[in-house]
């Protein structure tokens, strides 16, 4: 705006300057006052009349300033409108502080013109003062002293014996006095905190006010500088500027400064929150303990307030913005961000599988698992957790159903999908009304594979179910486990008896069975058959009245049980057969493991475990057991009273009744190792999606798989042609 004034006044004064010199005479008179010659006037000359030869001395106000309008000067023939344009002969550009004219100077001649031309000239400069006032404006019209340019600013113009002298305003006054203010209503320079606190009547009790800085205007630039630092010293203008800094703003100011402030340190307060928070998360801290005001998110913020004060103010407010309810707020927004990166990484991976499994919680909701496996640009594979999901059934069509939600949701293409892993169950792998068999209705890519290490868990559990024998063996070394992890007097006296009796020092633990954990169960049974008799011995001390109620009962009846040579037998049936499952269990939980190792390594335990269906190895097995039978002096193996099948059953023909035990235990061993074979079968080398998998193993293992890769060719995103010649 300021450049936009100076613009226009510079050329409103160009054209004052170019008609002010065609138009003008000059005076040829030397004046011999410099005082003002209107009667009742002492000020200071400020301009001579410059019209044929008078010689009238002039200042300011009767020259060319407001009281110019109420005087009609007749000094020798002088008017008002001669006056003004003979004004404009002072106003010269110059470049230098001070030049002397000489008067009668021979090249100064009259010019002589038209009465027309002279009228004309008059009548545009006043447009141009016109308007040229209308576009600098009141004092107050910015919140800024006025700084425009030099040439703007009226020059003084000073008579003497030697002389005219003209003065000009020099540029680097506003930087040395930046509070002078240029007004172009009083042609002068006013002093711009005087003149506002004037205008606000701040400044009345001030003394020795000087009305040349803030109402007048000051225009004598030949004490300039002496004027300008006395005024700048003076204690009006020190009281003026304190006026100022005191003085209160409207009120909406007020309201808007304030609401200002309370929102940035809102916002550096919400920063450190959001950062304290992040920061406990990220270390997987607990937020809050007992209560809110002493968990270790509160006592954080504590902390960090010693070192922002701000933060100790907002954590004095009422409203802090720290109650759980933010706090979980914060937390599902961190959640989010975190979600937006995983699933980013995703999309540029191209193709991922999906891995689903539910579970109820402590209230009995089902909560549904989500985790996606992607490989990244380097080959190096990803399983990430998107979250739990609460359906709203169990069934296949509903779980189907929200999994592509979730999908969709998180903008990854189901046109991406390749694999799905889910547990066993009929809802999740059924073959025509599983989520499974669903999703590959609309996407067929996505092949359905179920977790290895998960199906040989599930065969040994089907091996425990298969024989009861096994399964009574396998409960009470269950609750076994159990007695001795809950019952410190228990496990003190299998110490105190291992020390005293058999000179152990140091025993094996005796632990339950963990249904989380498939790779407990061998080194349980060890335990157990390493140290039988002191088993034994134990419950037989803790059977007794004075060990409690509870525990007396639980050891007798454990005793009992294990007393018995077929409990023996069992533990050393499921051995045999739980010790291979478990070895290949290990085996494909490595991150080695392929497909094609993987169906290997199962090859290799169906071996193992044909080798045990034969009538030697049964023998052999039998032979031990009743050797340590007799050995720990349990109750001998026996052929139990056995139920003969109803006739409708077995027809005419007579029953089959086992007399012998190897005849009655024969059966129940090679139906132990039959269900284990039997399961691997069905659950790895009856699934199509394995063998299709291994298939593209295969293509980038072997060279020559050109078959193959035809019967791959579904897969739009690889190029085979160029796979063929990099592998």
């Amino acid at each position: 705006m300021h450049y936009l004034e100076t613009s226009l006044l510079e050329f409103n004064f160009d054209c004052i300057f170019y008609f002010a010199v065609q138009t003008t005479p000059t005076c040829t008179s030397s004046p011999t006052d410099q005082h003002c010659e209107v009667p009742g006037c002492t000020d200071e000359v400020w301009a001579a009349c410059s019209v044929g030869t008078c010689v009238t001395l002039l200042c300011y106000e009767h020259f060319n300033g407001s009281l110019s309008h109420d005087h009609e000067l007749s000094c020798k023939g002088r008017s008002r409108q001669t006056g003004i344009s003979a004004s404009s002969d002072v106003q010269v550009k110059s470049d230098e502080n001070e030049q002397l004219e000489t008067s009668s100077s021979p090249s100064q001649q009259p010019m002589v013109t038209s009465a027309t031309t002279t009228n004309q000239a008059i009548i545009m400069i006043n447009k141009v003062l016109e308007s040229s006032s209308q576009v600098t404006g009141n004092i107050f019209a910015s919140e800024c002293p006025c700084h425009p340019d030099v040439k703007l600013i009226p020059k003084q113009s000073l008579v003497s014996k030697k002389g005219k002298r003209v003065l000009t305003f020099q540029a680097r006054w506003f930087k040395e006095f930046p509070w002078l203010h240029y007004c172009s209503e009083v042609q002068g320079v006013l002093c711009f905190y005087c003149g506002r606190a004037e205008a606000s009547n701040l400044s009345s009790l001030a003394k020795k006010r000087e009305t040349a800085f803030t109402v007048d205007g000051f225009t004598n630039w030949k004490k300039g500088i002496e004027k300008f630092k006395d005024h700048q010293n003076s204690q009006s203008h020190k009281f003026a500027v304190q006026q100022l800094l005191q003085k209160t703003k409207p009120v909406d100011q007020q309201l808007s400064s304030q609401r200002l402030a309370s929102q940035q340190q809102g916002r550096q307060c919400l920063s450190v929150i959001f950062t304290s928070l992040q920061y406990l998360v990220r270390q997987g801290l607990a937020v809050r303990g007992h209560g809110d005001k002493d968990g270790n998110f509160m006592q954080l913020l504590k902390l960090r307030a010693a070192d922002i004060p701000e933060l100790q103010q907002w954590l004095e407010r009422k409203v802090d913005m720290t109650s759980h309810h933010v706090q979980n707020e914060i937390l599902e927004m961190f959640s989010h961000s975190v979600v937006r990166n995983i699933c980013g990484r995703i999309r540029q991976a191209d193709s991922f599988a999906v891995i689903v499994d539910g579970t109820q919680d402590i209230s009995r909701k089902e909560q549904m698992s989500i985790c996606i496996r992607y490989v990244d640009n380097d080959l190096c594979p990803h399983e990430e957790f998107l979250g739990l999901y609460e359906p709203p059934d169990t069934t296949g069509k509903v779980l189907a159903k929200c999994i592509t939600d979730v999908l969709l949701r998180l903008q990854l293409p189901l046109s991406a999908l390749r694999g799905q892993t889910y547990d066993g169950a009929s809802n999740m792998s059924g073959q025509y009304k599983g989520c499974q068999a669903l999703i590959r209705e609309m996407q067929p890519l996505a092949l359905y594979v179920h977790c290895g290490a998960h199906c040989v868990n599930l065969v040994a559990q089907s091996v425990c179910e298969a024989v009861f024998l096994v399964r009574d063996a396998m409960e009470s070394l269950q609750e076994l486990g159990s007695l001795f992890s809950q019952s410190l007097k228990c496990r003190t006296a299998f110490a105190n008896i291992a020390q005293s009796d058999h000179g152990i020092s140091k025993v094996q633990k005796i632990r339950p069975l963990c249904p989380t954990r498939w790779l407990v169960r061998v080194s349980a049974i060890q335990a157990l058959i390493a140290q039988y008799e002191l088993v034994l011995d134990c419950l037989e001390e803790m059977s007794l009245p004075a060990a409690g109620s509870n525990v007396s009962a639980r050891a007798s009846g454990l005793r009992n049980q294990l007393s018995k040579g077929s409990t023996w037998l069992a533990l050393k049936m499921a051995i045999r057969v739980f010790g291979p499952l478990e070895m290949l269990n290990r085996s494909l939980q490595a991150r080695y493991q392929t497909v094609s190792g993987m169906l290997v390594a199962v090859g290799e335990t169906l071996s193992g475990l044909r080798d045990f269906r034969e009538d030697k190895a049964f023998d052999k097995l039998l032979a031990d057991a009743v050797e340590a039978v007799a050995e720990l002096d349990l109750e001998e193996l026996k052929v139990p009273r056995q139920r003969k099948p109803p006739k409708r059953y077995t027809g005419a023909a007579a029953a089959h009744v086992a007399t012998t035990v190897c005849d009655y235990y024969r059966p129940l061993y090679f139906l132990l190792v039959e269900t284990a074979i039997q399961q691997l079968k069905e659950r790895f080398h009856g699934n199509p999606s394995l063998l299709k998998y291994q298939a593209l193993e295969n293509v980038l293992l072997n060279v020559d798989n050109g078959d193959v890769a035809a019967d791959l060719s579904v897969y739009e995103e690889i190029d085979w042609a160029a796979l063929q010649i990099q592998l």
